[in-house]
């Protein structure tokens, strides 16, 4: 529809669909066609603008490349003065849990304490910002989930280290996403460009 109207169309990403996003609309594409890859090293999906893409064998991250290639999307649909649509769909954080190591050593001890201490550290932090303008309610524990001090040291471990990965990872989305909107404001596009940020998965 965007197309259609004059827009340049632009995405970067997961798309998880038989056909491209360039038999949509999409004039510009990167990205891969599976539910899911691995983040170093791809897979036999990636694409760009409807061709195959080889992934490179050193310093890729699925993460960072999705951002990569939407920056220079960007500076190409600036050339052509046309209003732009960008839709970005990170893998992450979707499984494999692999961030790079730097993101997750970031995180490490942060999550030593287990899922309850952080759960209810996160709702006071939320009543002390006043995040939804009153108190609220916040449901228990999923039945599902054991409680952290019933769980032995080895899944206790196991654990932590996978709440370690996924921090690093979303904070990698974060510092992505802050790449990007620094290149809007650079432009002197951020005042006149409306993100949407939705997520799907949850923690994996």
């Amino acid at each position: 529809m965007l197309a259609k109207a004059g827009y340049f169309t632009m995405m970067t990403g997961k798309w998880h669909l038989k056909q491209e996003p360039t038999n949509f609309g999409f004039q510009r594409y990167f990205g891969h066609l599976s539910g899911a890859c691995n983040y170093f090293t791809g897979d036999h999906t990636f694409r760009l603008n409807g061709e195959k893409w080889v992934v490179p064998k050193k310093d890729f991250y699925t993460t960072t490349a999705n951002v990569d290639f939407a920056l220079k999307f960007l500076k190409e649909a600036r050339g052509t003065k046309k209003p732009w649509y960008l839709y970005i769909a990170f893998n992450a954080p979707h499984a494999p849990l692999q961030p790079l190591k730097e993101d997750y050593e970031k995180y490490k001890g942060r999550y030593k304490r287990g899922w309850d201490a952080v759960y209810q550290a996160r709702l006071e932090k939320q009543r002390e910002l006043g995040l939804f303008g009153k108190d609220v309610k916040a449901p228990d524990r999923i039945d599902h989930v054991r409680a952290w001090d019933k769980l032995d040291d080895g899944w206790k471990q196991f654990e932590e280290m996978r709440m370690t990965a996924i921090a690093g990872m979303i904070d990698r989305i974060d510092r992505e996403m802050g790449r990007l909107v620094a290149d809007l404001k650079q432009a002197g596009e951020l005042d006149n460009t409306m993100i949407l940020f939705i997520s799907d998965n949850g923690a994996c």
